[in-house]
């Protein structure tokens, strides 16, 4: 079977495959934004983390690509640390007032 072809960063890829890297990237905006609207001071990252991977596994996604981690949260000062998805652990830190957040959603 022959299926339609299409460039995507200089590589060509099946029709199929594209739109389930945009559904996949749709759903990521999707759950920043809900996410985004209940993120508060007293929270802590494991419950965010939490958070991001139901709603990604209830709206459409099936696995995590990652190391199985469907969401890396850091808040504060552990914003510059970098970590490989196999040695992440998401820490109990409490969001304090106007700490800056990272999300990075693999779903």
């Amino acid at each position: 079977m022959i299926t339609k072809q299409h460039l995507f960063n200089g590589y060509s890829v099946a029709k199929e495959t594209l739109d389930l890297y945009l559904e996949m990237q749709n759903l990521n905006r999707a759950a920043i934004k809900y996410v985004a609207g209940i993120i508060k001071v007293g929270m802590n990252l494991a419950d965010m983390k939490a958070l991001c991977e139901n709603y990604l596994l209830e709206h459409g996604a099936d696995s995590f690509w990652y190391w199985d981690v469907g969401a890396f949260v850091f808040a504060g000062d552990e914003t510059a640390v970098s970590v490989s998805g196999k040695d992440y652990k998401v820490t109990n830190r409490i969001i304090q007032e106007n700490d800056i957040i990272t999300i990075d959603l693999s779903p």
